[in-house]
């Protein structure tokens, strides 16, 4: 055999020693043909052993690796060394390490050259899963075990050919370019060398000052351009300011990598009360000691950022005067040409009124559901207790006055009354007729509210109710029965120590529409509060709901319909009703705006 220069190394990748031998038994030391050997004989017309020992061959070295990190390592270290491997044989189950998928991607990322050869027993994964994890499908072969001698010397020869083929072709690659490169140098010399004459040439040209007068006619025009254009550039400046102070919400832009505010409206300085404008956005636009995301905020510059496109984000943030504030955050990117985002501009809407009013609409719905509801339950109910309470009156009649089961008759006949009232308010609450308004005095409702509610309780009653008190536009049925609501559950919260119920009231006029109900006009705001055990603040829209109660149940406290009929009552009035806990989580207050008379 001809020696050569020309040295090939090869990789085995595999946890079994017996593999290494026999391919490197195969490859190092050629054996008899097989049936495979002859059968390429045959097609060919001479062994595949004798033609494998015409062709010119070089050095051939066989390195192993029992594991996948081994592997990764000794090719790693090839490349380093400027003497990679050309082939891989890679074996697809190699435990405890990695398996031989990983290896292959694993191997790709230190020599992307490499060719490979799996070698499996099992179908641990497809042809479809082992190709996807390979840069070039082209690389690779799978040899299903056992395999024969000349599967070994065959796929060997073949990529060990490729792979030389491939490394003459990128050295062929880099000659062309370098050559091109060259070519390339040698035409801008050529045009350099023209475009030098050419000057030489143009310096000579008799019309020389023609030209120069034209050239100064027409940076003279330019500058007329520019002066017109900077004057236009100034005018859409100042109408852009004009339009952005005027818009009613907070607006400013702001420097995407430092959080600074380079530019604000008058109501962003509005909302700022006061502080320098020039400082970051969680400073001005929010009164923030540390930007948004490390107090548990969405950042909507963060979240632009790493979007790329308009976002709308809500927060919950104290307003100016202390009070939790709802904004809606409209924040939209500034792209550069480049692609990157250099700003941020954010439009703030304060929604919180919208959001008060979104649950007061839904709660609204709600008592129309229920209402419809206890209409139907209120009838059937009410005939079976006609039957219940007609049985057991009959049988008090029917039986000795001193008989056993007489106090139970009793007791039967009391709970019986007792549900036929609560039959009567679900009736009520479902069938109130529409509030026949007029004129009249809120001392009126209140002393006749606290006859029935208070004189036979515990608690007492504290009225401050001013003398130039604005008649009230109500139903004045309905709305004594809403006092006497708002009574009996400010003394049931009392009991059984008892307290104190507070009633007060005052004249205002609201400006705009700040409730689903209330419109513009003038209000006699009614304030009921007690000391009693108070709410909770998560509670304090749920109180108004049918059968919530945070006191105690049994048969008297906590079971009725009685805020929710008020609520009721107050929204057909078109009035508002609301609670406020108290101090400390020591009593509270509901709150009634009611339309007062014409004066």
């Amino acid at each position: 055999m001809k020696k050569s220069t020309r040295c090939d190394r090869i990789l085995i990748v595999d946890d079994n020693q017996a593999i290494h031998e026999d391919i490197k038994k195969v490859l190092l030391q050629p054996q008899v043909s097989s049936e495979l050997d002859s059968l390429f004989a045959d097609i060919i017309g001479q062994p595949y052993f004798e033609k494998e020992n015409t062709k010119e061959q070089g050095e051939l070295i066989i390195d192993s690796a029992f594991q996948g990190e081994e592997a990764v390592a000794l090719v790693r270290q090839a490349r380093l060394d400027r003497r990679p491997y050309a082939v891989a044989y890679v074996d697809m189950r190699m435990p405890p390490g990695i398996d031989g998928l990983n290896t292959l991607k694993r191997l790709q990322q230190e020599d992307h050259q490499l060719q490979f050869v799996v070698i499996t027993a099992y179908a641990d994964y497809s042809w479809q899963e082992i190709s996807s994890a390979m840069l070039s499908a082209d690389k690779l072969l799978i040899l299903k075990k056992p395999f024969e001698a000349i599967e070994i010397r065959q796929s060997a020869n073949a990529l060990l050919e490729k792979w030389h083929l491939t490394l003459e072709h990128r050295q062929a690659m880099s000659a062309l370019v370098m050559q091109r490169n060259m070519l390339e140098e040698h035409v801008r010399e050529q045009t350099a060398e023209l475009r030098h004459t050419n000057e030489l040439l143009t310096k000579e040209i008799k019309e020389r000052r023609r030209a120069e007068e034209k050239i100064r006619q027409h940076r003279d025009s330019l500058e007329k351009q520019i002066e017109l254009r900077s004057a236009e550039i100034m005018q859409q400046n100042r109408f852009l300011n004009t339009v952005i102070n005027a818009l009613p919400h907070p607006f400013a832009v702001i420097d995407a990598a430092s959080h600074r505010i380079l530019a604000a409206n008058r109501a962003a300085g509005s909302r700022a009360a006061g502080r320098n404008h020039l400082r970051t956005c969680y400073q001005f636009m929010h009164g923030l000691s540390r930007p948004c995301h490390e107090q548990s905020l969405q950042c909507p510059l963060q979240a632009v950022l790493k979007q790329g496109k308009p976002l709308i984000i809500e927060q919950v943030l104290n307003g100016p005067d202390g009070d939790k504030q709802v904004l809606e955050i409209h924040a939209c990117p500034v792209i550069e040409r480049d692609g990157k985002i250099t700003r941020v501009i954010e439009y703030c809407i304060d929604i919180t009124q919208r959001k008060k009013m979104e649950q007061e609409l839904i709660r609204s719905r709600k008592m129309e559901a229920v209402s419809t509801m206890a209409g139907g339950i209120a009838h059937d109910f009410n005939n079976l207790l006609m039957a219940i309470t007609g049985n057991v009156e009959l049988a008090l009649l029917k039986i000795h006055p001193e008989h056993s089961v007489q106090p139970f008759l009793k007791n039967a006949a009391s709970s019986a009354e007792e549900a036929k009232n609560l039959a009567h308010k679900f009736l009520l609450f479902s069938h109130f007729a529409p509030p026949a308004r007029r004129p009249v005095a809120l001392t009126e409702l209140t002393a006749a509210a606290i006859r029935a509610v208070l004189e036979e309780s515990n608690s007492t009653a504290e009225i401050e109710l001013p003398s130039n008190l604005w008649l009230l536009l109500a139903d004045p049925g309905q709305i004594e029965l809403v006092l006497r609501e708002l009574f009996k559950n400010a003394a049931e919260a009392m009991a059984p120590t008892g307290g104190a119920v507070r009633i007060s009231a005052e004249n205002i006029c609201l400006p705009a529409k700040k409730t689903c109900t209330c419109s513009k006009g003038r209000y006699v705001r009614i304030a009921v509060s007690d000391t009693g055990c108070g709410i909770k603040k998560e509670n304090l829209l749920k109180i108004f709901d049918p059968y919530f109660s945070s006191k105690t149940r049994g048969t008297v406290k906590g079971m009725g319909l009685g805020l929710t009929i008020a609520a009721f009552i107050v929204s057909q009035h078109e009035g508002h009703l609301e609670a406020e806990a108290g101090l400390e989580g020591k009593g509270a207050t509901i709150h009634l705006d009611i339309p007062a008379a014409e004066a």
